[in-house]
């Protein structure tokens, strides 16, 4: 193979990867409500843009402790609100 068709194909493979999404980019959220059941207004990092479904199980994270755990890109972590955006968490 010439090495520019080699070069383009990797990066082809590379952006089909899809699976390590950098989970902290900000972006705008879907489908989250606050606790009165009202449309959350804010922006939310990539792991959280819609609620994610949990794995059933919990874990602790520096902003939350007990929180619904679930996997984004191989990392687990909870969404939690802070300050008018919804962070991905991992879990500690």
């Amino acid at each position: 193979m010439r090495p520019a068709l080699f070069v383009l194909a990797l990066g082809v493979a590379a952006a089909c990867g899809g699976d390590d999404a950098d989970p902290h980019g900000i972006t705008t959220c879907d489908g989250w409500v606050d606790n009165l059941g009202n449309p959350f207004v804010g922006q939310c990092e990539a792991a959280c843009v819609s609620p994610p479904t949990s794995t059933g199980e919990l874990c602790d994270t520096t902003a939350k402790l007990n929180c619904a755990q679930f996997t984004f890109s191989g990392t687990d972590g909870c969404c939690v609100e802070e300050n008018g955006t919804i962070k991905f968490y991992e879990c500690q």
